[in-house]
Formats: structure tokens, C-alpha cells, sequence
């Protein structure tokens, strides 16, 4: 039986989220569209997160996650993107936000199974990057060196390794991690 709080509203409550949607940028791309997300979105979110490579995650928590992120356009002026096909198909999330313990904006790209390795990552990332780098003066993206195609899209966006960066985080937290950065700092 699914949860309340995923059933999307109705009435009233339906209109206000509406609005509040509306006012997150759409953005267009060759191939894609790039939009606000909404409770129709979180049972992709959840697959994609289900299969998480290290640190997969229940319903509840993808949720959770979901919810976060989605709190950023409100609380940053920045968040998380649905991908979509022209034809309207979600293939996936982009996003510019911010996760606990991160140091600073992170530009981040998930795709369903079946839509990776066809470019949409790039081509969305890159729509993001650009719209983040409108309202920020950098951002970087955390990847974990086993994820050798996201690394790959991080030099298609003309990204470049912070050294230092990576560095204090692994003094840090004591774990290794690429750190990507775009933007004037790159």
C-alpha cells in the first residue's frame, strides 16, 4: 500500500504545488526537456536509488532523499531537474544542490538503467550546469572513482579534478573521492 505523503494532492493543495512547480525553470535541450519534479516522478527516483552502487536505498529513503532535494528550489534557488524525452518519457534526475556535509553546490546526474549510455547525462548535465553557473559561481561534482562513465561526463562537461579538494576530504572523512569542478574556478 503506498504512503500518504507519495500520493500526489488534490483540490486545493494540487494548485499551490502547481505553482510552485511552475516557478522552477524549464529547460530544453536538443533531445530533452528539463522540469520541475513532481510525486509522478518518485517511483523512478526510487528505482534508480534502489540500485545504488554501495549504498542502495528502501522507499523510505529514497523518499526522503526525494523530498530533500526537492526542498532546495525553495531553500537555494536551485535543485533537482525530471529528464524527459521530448516525448515525454522520464529517463532520469539532474541537479545542482546541496547534501549534508557537502562543502559546496554539486552538479549530479542519475538515469534509469535503460536511457544510460545514449548521451542524455551529458546533454542534461550540461543544461544544468549552465542554468546552475547562472545563479552560482561554481559547482563541483562528487564521484566515486569506481564510476568510471560519470567521470566520463564530467570531461565531456569540460570539468577538471580539484586536487585540493579531494585532498581535504579525504583527510576529512578519510574516503576517496573525485572532486569535478565546473565552472570559473575550472
Amino acid at each position: 500500500m503506498a504512503q500518504r505523503c507519495t500520493q500526489p494532492p488534490s483540490g486545493p493543495a494540487a494548485e499551490a504545488a502547481a505553482m510552485h512547480r511552475a516557478s522552477v525553470p524549464v529547460l530544453e535541450t536538443a533531445r530533452l526537456r528539463l522540469r520541475a519534479p513532481d510525486l509522478h516522478d518518485l517511483p523512478a527516483w526510487t528505482r534508480i536509488f534502489a540500485g545504488w552502487p554501495g549504498e542502495p536505498m528502501d522507499a523510505e529513503d529514497a523518499w526522503t532523499q526525494f523530498s530533500t532535494y526537492v526542498a532546495c528550489w525553495m531553500l537555494h534557488g536551485h535543485g533537482p531537474f525530471a529528464v524527459e524525452l521530448r516525448d515525454g518519457t522520464l529517463v532520469g534526475f539532474t541537479i545542482v544542490g546541496l547534501e549534508w556535509g557537502d562543502d559546496e553546490p554539486e552538479l549530479g546526474w542519475m538515469l534509469l538503467p535503460e536511457y544510460r549510455g545514449h548521451g542524455y547525462g551529458t546533454e542534461a548535465a550540461r543544461a544544468v550546469r549552465d542554468f546552475g553557473l547562472s545563479v552560482l559561481p561554481t559547482c563541483v561534482s562528487y564521484i566515486d572513482p569506481k564510476n568510471i562513465a560519470s567521470s566520463a561526463v564530467a570531461r565531456r562537461l569540460n570539468a577538471v579534478r580539484d586536487d585540493r579538494a579531494e585532498a581535504q576530504i579525504a583527510e576529512r572523512e578519510g574516503m576517496t573521492i573525485e572532486v569535478w569542478r565546473h565552472g570559473a574556478a575550472a
